[in-house]
């Protein structure tokens, strides 16, 4: 594409419009892109630790009739934000629309793997979703082998916090009845320095 006719296509688009014209454009494929306190973020895919991770949890879910959403773009009344957590829990009735962005108030639970952005995860997106009204947000550490499940969303924070050890099983609040199994969790390598 033509990079004055990428200019004005997106000159004056709202952040959720540049989004979608993002998305289309197949040389992004590759590229988790959200929206995140007002900037588009760009990252590369997983490494396969962290995918490894996501996929075990998402076969958690779906073996207690859950639906486990992998990057789903979520939306609420909030602008500035889109993010696509690394897994969105919801239920088969929730989907059956197939509404995309997938409306917040549609999942009781959103989990993030920390890869290369701790304050996004840490901060920014934790900010977000409980603004956002979301019950639960699992946040899953391999650089420190920590999980920690935010439960209670109040004004622009979580109100309880639970850490486990990698190794440790998660109890889940309702509307979940089952606890995750964490053991086969691994730490990320320690980098090495050039």
């Amino acid at each position: 594409m033509d990079h004055d006719i990428a200019e004005d296509i997106m000159r004056g688009k709202p952040d959720h419009d540049l989004l979608r014209f993002l998305d289309k454009i197949p040389e992004l494929d590759e590229l988790k892109i959200e929206l995140i306190d007002g900037k588009i973020v760009m990252q590369a895919s997983a490494a396969p630790l962290h995918n490894l991770i996501v996929g075990d949890l998402a076969f958690q879910f779906r073996s207690n009739d859950w639906v486990a959403l992998p990057e789903q773009a979520l939306i609420s009344e909030r602008s500035g934000f889109e993010p696509k957590p690394d897994l969105t829990i919801t239920t088969a009735d929730e989907v059956a629309d197939n509404r995309n962005p997938f409306p917040t108030d549609r999942t009781p639970l959103v989990i993030e793997v920390v890869s290369s952005d701790r304050t996004s995860d840490y901060l920014k997106k934790r900010l977000w979703y409980a603004i956002s009204r979301i019950p639960q947000y699992l946040l899953i550490d391999p650089y420190d082998g920590i999980c920690t499940l935010h439960s209670r969303p109040q004004g622009a924070d979580y109100r309880v916090l639970e850490m486990h050890e990698f190794g440790e099983p998660i109890k889940l609040a309702e509307p979940f009845s089952f606890a995750l199994d964490t053991t086969k969790f691994r730490l990320y390598p320690p980098k090495l320095l050039p």
